[in-house]
């Protein structure tokens, strides 16, 4: 029998980032949005009132830190699973958010396929968790291997993206204060100018990127791409 949709709550202090992966989620098999939360007093509020499966929680909010949330989840016995996203890379961070339960852990900045990937993983580990199987040893193991499986890659999601190309194709990209060329990409990335514009378009195609036109007196106009900002307007 089909589970249910699992609801996930969203809390980011920037408002359009959290749409960003408010939507996303969305989209993926075996998900609804619950809500969204920009603080700490709106997310307890919320995991009070709508008590979501899994929170998609940001360490840094406005009033306190989502370390905080999930000390107050758990003082308060609030039953749900936990992604943490932050830019956040100290290890006491990571430690205390594993020893408080988290299901995983991303750092900012990262693909949305590792999200997906996370999020596919979650799903899979819910659903043998709801299973009918005899919780033996072996029902344990295959819950063990859902929460230390890594997540999916750009390269496992779509044939021929290169997670580590990917991520020094954007690298160089938010260096540049205007939208560049494909031919200056290829440059400040090191790679050829085709592979620049397989991977500009992977990038305009999830939304992580746009593509602007360039006229100019004579001739084409000039294909630039910049990526998409988060709080931009």
């Amino acid at each position: 029998m089909k589970q249910p949709n699992l609801p996930v709550l969203v809390i980011d202090d920037d408002f359009m980032i959290a749409k960003v992966h408010a939507s996303y989620i969305e989209q993926q098999e075996g998900y609804e949005l619950a809500g969204i939360a920009g603080n700490y007093e709106q997310t307890m509020e919320l995991a009070r009132r709508l008590k979501p499966e899994l929170l998609v929680l940001d360490v840094y909010l406005p009033d306190r830190s989502g370390i905080e949330v999930l000390r107050a989840l758990r003082s308060e016995k609030i039953s749900c699973d936990v992604i943490l996203i932050t830019a956040a890379k100290e290890i006491d961070i990571i430690e205390e958010a594993f020893q408080l339960g988290i299901f995983d852990y991303l750092i900012k900045p990262f693909d949305l396929d590792l999200l997906k990937g996370t999020l596919e993983k979650y799903r899979l580990f819910k659903n043998h968790l709801l299973s009918p199987a005899k919780p033996d040893q072996q029902f344990v193991e295959g819950l063990k291997k859902f929460r230390s499986a890594k997540p999916m890659t750009a390269q496992q999601q779509q044939k021929g993206i290169d997670l580590r190309t990917l991520e020094r194709i954007k690298q160089c990209m938010m260096q540049t204060e205007n939208p560049c060329s494909a031919e200056q990409i290829a440059h400040l990335s090191g790679v050829s100018r085709s592979t620049a514009r397989s991977y500009l378009e992977y990038l305009i195609e999830h939304g992580i990127a746009n593509e602007f036109l360039q006229y100019g007196t004579v001739g084409r106009p000039q294909r630039l791409f910049g990526l998409i900002r988060p709080g931009a307007h």
